[in-house]
């Protein structure tokens, strides 16, 4: 439930005569996010016009009740909600016991209960993924709230005097918002790297964040929660047994919740450990009410790609939890013709087709009338789940560990790391050893800003003179000023330098690419409620008190990672699941020969000319041209992705009505 738009005139705004201020078109920049919430909108106006509230409804939870804005018992206090709020069944009588009264039985409306309660501490009772913005009369005070992870979106911008903020940035463009390039933001891609949009004045709230906009027009943003991580040289006191038991235990309830819903349920499973754990805990909590249960599964098997193709895998592990199968093909040409409806939607560049193959993928489960979908994101963001995670951890020793578990001897984690630094791979970038990194430094000696770096930039050549004013392309940089320096600090000081490395990937590269590109943009294109459970954040810090070890075993032959989610999990997967290695969802790369160049070629003539990258006003011509020619000719990697990021610009500034930037 599943979309809302919100303005607040300062003092500033001229009034009308009648002494109203001017109201602006909620309808229509409701229809812009229709998307969203198909089932039902509602709006709110303050009666003197300053305020004004919009939602589009998802019906997940009370389907005939839970319409949109929320008002308190006071009708002082006006709210609407983005997401889903778990164990509101407990939490609702609870607040009934203290004398609140319900008007519906949806989760939502408990956010307007605990705010009457709490003020800007009701976010503390709060469990999900929700975005919320809430009226306050008697304080002539608008709030806006994004959860602990940033699943759902929150931008906003001041135009005029005018405070917006909206689910989507196109919601803007029915308030006479005219959107121009933040130039300095798409060369150090700001989308991806901080709290910056490629527009100028469009920000996100950043994740476990809210913004309070006062009735003259001042706004502050305040932190209400942080990651946590154990002290690095403090050995941990629980048994390893205890840690395993702990871990299932929570993501188990952390399953259990997301299970409720009035309407039916599905999962996104690959072949890997995550998805298919929850497949199989799903099933197994399903099946305690009702034998006969099954949940329809849905995967990604790429034609021609056999090497990225989970699908047999997934089949194999839907068969064994008795799930129903849906293997939706997607090829190189389904990906293009669907490239500039999923940029639309997503509202930056796309770097990596595996988005569009989500995109596609998304489509489908709504085709096959599911409407909520249980995903495996942040997973790997916890337990140490990608490869480029294992130089940060061989950085330190693990001093944190009971008894030394799972740690390798001082001799083999020296060799490694001395490995891992001359050839690991970060994000398809060589990993550059620490003493060559111009960031390192700031954060526990870490280099996944320098990975990330090396995966989102394009080469200085390809903007114009004046697009370079504030330096050459450096998203490392950018990315590090993203997160607090009481955070950094910590890093440095306190934390494994892997807990750095996760900590950064929490907070930057989970909300900005993960649960934007495959998450929540692309579910709600097609009005479907995502919904993580390793994102639950009761499960999240449990998580991130144990020490590397568990998570990345390191005393065997090579490194295993995720492992006590691998034993957590032993009794719901298979065998096959249970010793495979990590595999990212990717797309297949792009392999063209005279046979496979056409769905690529066919993209490039219809949004790639002089014309068109002239009209941005930051880009050069002569260097994009070279580079079209050169992926042509080769299938460069790196020319696809300067070739899928400058497409995606075009496609933003032709459908936004972006204005040519000027020097």
């Amino acid at each position: 439930m599943c979309g809302f738009t919100a303005y607040l005139h300062s003092s500033s705004v001229p009034k009308n005569r009648d002494g109203q201020f001017p109201v602006l078109d909620l309808e229509d920049s409701l229809t812009l996010i229709h998307h969203r919430g198909p089932d039902g909108r509602g709006t709110y106006y303050s009666p003197d016009g300053r305020c004004g509230l919009g939602h589009v409804r998802l019906s997940i939870i009370d389907l005939e009740g839970g319409q949109q804005p929320l008002h308190s018992q006071c009708g002082k206090i006006h709210a609407v909600v983005n997401g889903e709020l778990y164990d509101h069944d407990r939490l609702t009588r609870e607040l009934q016991e203290k004398g609140h009264q319900f008007k519906s039985h949806s989760d939502s409306e408990m956010a307007v209960h605990f705010y009457e309660d709490y003020d800007t501490d009701f976010v503390d009772h709060l469990r999900g993924e929700f975005a919320t913005a809430i009226w306050d009369e008697r304080k002539g005070r608008l709030l806006v709230v994004r959860d602990r992870y940033g699943i759902k979106p929150v931008y906003y911008t001041t135009i005029n005097g005018t405070f917006m903020a909206a689910s989507e940035i196109k919601a803007f463009l029915a308030f006479g918002w005219k959107p121009e390039w933040d130039i300095d933001s798409i060369v150090h891609h700001g989308a991806a790297s901080d709290h910056r949009t490629c527009f100028k004045g469009v920000y996100k709230l950043p994740p476990a964040h809210y913004l309070t906009v006062s009735s003259s027009g001042s706004v502050a943003i305040k932190e209400y929660w942080d990651l946590e991580f154990g002290n690095k040289d403090e050995e941990d006191r629980r048994t390893v047994e205890e840690m395993i038991e702990g871990v299932r235990e929570r993501l188990i309830e952390s399953i259990r919740l997301r299970l409720r819903a009035d309407v039916p349920i599905g999962i996104f499973l690959s072949g890997g450990l995550d998805s298919s754990s929850i497949a199989g805990v799903a099933t197994h909590l399903l099946k305690q009410n009702d034998p006969k249960a099954k949940l329809d599964a849905f995967s990604v098997s790429f034609t021609g790609g056999q090497e990225y193709d989970e699908g047999e895998i997934a089949e194999r592990t839907a068969a064994f939890c008795g799930a129903n199968f849906h293997k939706v093909s997607v090829t190189s040409q389904d990906m293009m013709d669907n490239f500039a409806d999923t940029v639309w939607h997503v509202e930056q560049p796309i770097f990596m087709l595996s988005s569009v193959a989500q995109y596609l993928l998304a489509k489908h489960c709504h085709e096959a009338g599911i409407k909520v979908i249980l995903t495996g994101q942040g997973s790997d963001e916890h337990f140490i789940g990608y490869e480029y995670l294992h130089h940060a951890y061989l950085l330190s020793p693990d001093n944190a560990t009971p008894g030394g578990f799972g740690k390798p001897t001082e001799d083999t984690r020296k060799k490694l790391l001395k490995e891992y630094s001359g050839n690991q791979i970060v994000m398809g970038h060589p990993i550059d050893t620490v003493k060559k990194s111009t960031t390192a430094h700031r954060l526990n000696n870490v280099v996944m800003q320098d990975g990330y770096n090396g995966m989102l930039n394009c080469p200085p050549d390809m903007y114009l003179d004046h697009a370079l004013q504030n330096g050459t392309p450096d998203s490392g940089s950018a990315m590090l000023e993203a997160v607090s320096g009481a955070a950094r600090h910590k890093a440095r000081k306190y934390w494994h330098p892997v807990h750095a490395s996760l900590y950064l990937g929490n907070r930057i590269f989970l909300p900005n690419i993960l649960l934007n590109h495959y998450g929540d943009r692309i579910e709600l294109a097609f009005a479907l409620e995502g919904r993580p459970p390793y994102l639950d954040h009761e499960l999240c810090q449990y998580v991130n008190s144990l020490p590397p070890s568990v998570k990345l075993r390191g005393d065997g032959e090579k490194l295993n990672e995720k492992w006590i989610l691998k034993e957590a999990m032993k009794p719901f997967i298979t065998e096959e699941i249970y010793k495979r290695t990590k595999r990212p969802f990717v797309a297949p790369p792009v392999a063209l020969t005279a046979e496979k160049a056409a769905p690529y070629k066919t993209i490039i003539d219809k949004h790639l000319s002089k014309e068109k990258v002239d009209r941005l006003g930051w880009a050069n011509w002569s260097f994009i041209e070279k580079q079209r020619d050169h992926f042509l000719e080769t299938a460069d990697k790196n020319s696809a992705k300067v070739m899928l990021i400058i497409i995606s610009y075009i496609i933003i500034g032709e459908t936004f009505g972006v204005a040519t930037a000027t020097p």
